[in-house]
C-alpha cells in the first residue's frame, strides 16, 4: 500500500512539474523539389538539448529521351543532441539515424525489344552532424550530413528476363537541407 501511494505521489509531482509546451519544427527540402523529390520532416523537440525527427520523402519521374522511369521513397528517423542551444533545440548537433529506402528504375523502349529494371530496398543506421538556425519569427533552417551502414540491402537488376543480384557497398549517406517553421512554445 505504501509503494502504491509513493508511486501516486511521484506521478503527480512529475505531471505537475511537466511543461506542456510542445514545439515542432516542420521543414521541407527545397533542393529535392528541383529534382522532383518531395521530402517533409517534423522535428519534435523534447528538451532544449534533444529532439526526434521523422522525415518522409517521395520522388518519381520519367525521361522520354531514354524511356527511363523512376520512383524513390525514403523514410528516416533521427535523434539529435544539441551541444549549446540558445533558443531550445538549435545550433550545432550530433545525430543518430535509422533510414529505410525503397527505389526503383525501369527502362523500356517503344519497340518492346529491351526491358530493364533496377530495384533497391535498404535499411540502415548511422551518425551525423548538423546545424539548425531558428529566427525570432520561427523560420527554421536546418543543414546536416550523416554516414552509416546498411544492415539490410536487397538490390536487384533485371534485363530482358534475366535477374542479377547486385553487390552494393554497405555504406549509407544521408543529407538534409531543410527550410520550415517552428510551431508551438
Amino acid at each position: 500500500m505504501k509503494a502504491r501511494f509513493l508511486i501516486l505521489i511521484l506521478s503527480l509531482m512529475v505531471l505537475y512539474t511537466y511543461r506542456a509546451e510542445a514545439q515542432v519544427d516542420v521543414t521541407i527540402n527545397p533542393v529535392g523539389l528541383l529534382f522532383g523529390d518531395l521530402s517533409v520532416g517534423g522535428d519534435f523537440i523534447l528538451s532544449d538539448e534533444f529532439s526526434i525527427e521523422g522525415t518522409l520523402g517521395f520522388g518519381s519521374g520519367s525521361d522520354d529521351f531514354t524511356n527511363l522511369k523512376w520512383r524513390n521513397i525514403p523514410i528516416t528517423a533521427v535523434g539529435k543532441y544539441y551541444f549549446n542551444p540558445d533558443d531550445g533545440a538549435d545550433k550545432f548537433y550530433a545525430s543518430a539515424f535509422l533510414r529505410f529506402i525503397n527505389r526503383g528504375y525501369t527502362a523500356d523502349d517503344d519497340t518492346q525489344t529491351t526491358y530493364a529494371e533496377y530495384s533497391q530496398t535498404r535499411f540502415g543506421l548511422g551518425v551525423g552532424i548538423g546545424y539548425k538556425a531558428v529566427s525570432r519569427s520561427g523560420i527554421v533552417f536546418d543543414i546536416g550530413l550523416g554516414v552509416g551502414r546498411a544492415l539490410l540491402d536487397n538490390t536487384k537488376f533485371e534485363s530482358d528476363g534475366e535477374e542479377f543480384i547486385v553487390e552494393w557497398p554497405e555504406i549509407m549517406f544521408t543529407g538534409k537541407l531543410g527550410v520550415g517553421y517552428r510551431f508551438g512554445g
